[in-house]
């Protein structure tokens, strides 16, 4: 059996490159390739994938290593299910069950009982200006990542308009709770790194609904690691991050109320959401919305393409 050696490079001005070099380890996970993951102490290795060089850089690596531990075995998975994806960006849903288990969980009884009730009065009870405020702010945090991952897909001139955006709203708009970019006519360019992975060509892999967090993908989560590690998040402590979490998933969440039928009349919620989620995703990496996959689209009620366009529209402002 062979193995690929991979070498990563960690220096200030070569970030392309070190990420350029986490999605090869990515590509070979999907494609059954096994992987070492190496360190090399000489300074002057000839690797084309460069070295670790200092106890900073291994603490680095060290976030890498643990994301791919986590992924690895999502990615197993996603290239033994791969001839049979019939989902968009080739999702595919082999723990249904347990998927099942946990959007019961989520939908039936926290959003019905809990995050319901809360989210409602948050829009009953707090002006539109304030609630956009709130939306707008966590906006302006990922800013930073929009700069960076505009660059890995070659958008130069998106990069300029997120620091520009970054600059604006975080001083003139007071934290970003002002868009004062958007006034400007400076449009929002975001990008994701799991919308980079999935230019890269990187399937969605495998689904899952995550108790209290909600739907994710391998590729998703892969790149929400990476992003993680960007600024200022890479700064931030876990309280911090859990509370921006909450706050980001209150605004969006608000932003759907009017939705919420869309689902609750659905033969098959579960499937809906999920079809929902994941052509949101893939709409994302095509630069517009894909064809609704067949698995979810043949079992919900007439309309479903024009509620789908409602929803993600919902999503989008």
């Amino acid at each position: 059996m062979e193995f690929g050696l991979i070498f990563f490079l960690n220096h200030p001005v070569d970030e392309g490159l070190f990420l350029h070099n986490f999605m090869v380890v990515v590509k070979r996970f999907i494609y059954g390739l096994p992987i070492i993951l190496g360190y090399n102490s000489m300074a002057n290795h000839p690797s084309n994938f460069g070295i670790y060089k200092d106890a900073t850089a291994m603490m680095c690596m060290s976030r890498y290593l643990l994301a791919v531990t986590l992924v690895w075995p999502l990615a197993g998975v996603a290239a033994g299910n791969s001839s049979s994806a019939t989902g968009p960006g080739g999702a595919v849903d082999p723990y249904e069950t347990l998927n099942r288990a946990s959007w019961t969980l989520n939908y039936d009884y926290l959003d019905r009982y809990a995050l319901r009730p809360v989210v409602h009065g948050y829009v009953a009870w707090v002006p539109q200006p304030v609630r956009n405020g709130v939306g707008n702010f966590t906006e302006n945090v990922n800013e930073a990542n929009y700069f960076v991952n505009n660059l890995l897909v070659g958008r130069v001139a998106d990069s300029g308009v997120s620091v520009l955006r970054f600059a604006l709203n975080s001083t003139v708009g007071l934290l970003g709770f002002v868009d004062v970019a958007q006034d400007m006519g400076i449009e929002r360019r975001a990008m994701s790194m799991s919308t980079v992975l999935g230019k890269a060509t990187m399937e969605q892999g495998a689904y899952f609904m995550v108790p209290v967090y909600g739907p994710t993908t391998m590729r998703t989560a892969i790149g929400d690691t990476v992003d993680g590690l960007y600024f200022p998040y890479a700064s931030m402590g876990w309280g911090t991050r859990i509370g921006l979490w909450a706050v980001d998933g209150l605004s969006k969440r608000a932003r759907v109320v009017d939705q919420e039928a869309v689902l609750d009349n659905a033969l098959d919620p579960y499937l809906s959401a999920k079809d929902f989620y994941l052509q949101y995703e893939e709409a994302k990496v095509q630069d517009g919305r894909p064809a609704a996959s067949h698995s979810a689209t043949e079992q919900t009620q007439d309309g479903a393409d024009g509620d789908l366009d409602q929803y993600l529209d919902e999503i989008d402002q």
